[in-house]
């Protein structure tokens, strides 16, 4: 049988074992479809919870994924107000899927660190 390689840790003085979970960089990554009843909510709670709780820098990056209703227009109109928002929209109706809307987040994020989110907020990121 073939063993997996083994996991090799980054030396303690390496730049990579200096990152702390606390301190690192952290993009949470929002898909979203025709969520514009519940997203803002979600939103909100996100934003105000790592504005008072994150030490490092964050960004919240919603991906629309060709939603029909006014998902996008929610987001855009916040993102004056949030440098730290970001929005990647496939097109209205453009609808790829969960799986491609995450993996496009994932390819855009900037952190070092990424916390997927349902725009539902059946998970609260509190």
């Amino acid at each position: 049988t073939m063993r997996p390689p083994a996991l090799r840790l980054p030396s303690p003085r390496s730049p990579a074992a200096q990152c702390t979970v606390g301190t690192a960089s952290l993009s949470v990554i929002i898909p979203a479809y025709d969520e514009a009843e519940r997203l803002p909510r979600t939103l909100e709670e996100s934003l105000a919870h790592l504005s008072t709780t994150r030490r490092g820098p964050w960004e919240i990056i919603v991906v629309d994924d060709g939603s029909h209703d006014s998902t996008c227009e929610f987001v855009a109109a916040r993102l004056a107000a949030e440098p730290r928002l970001r929005l990647l929209s496939s097109g209205r109706g453009a609808n790829r899927g969960k799986g491609a809307a995450l993996a496009a987040g994932a390819a855009a994020a900037r952190g070092d660190l990424l916390l997927l989110l349902d725009a539902d907020g059946a998970t609260p990121l509190s």
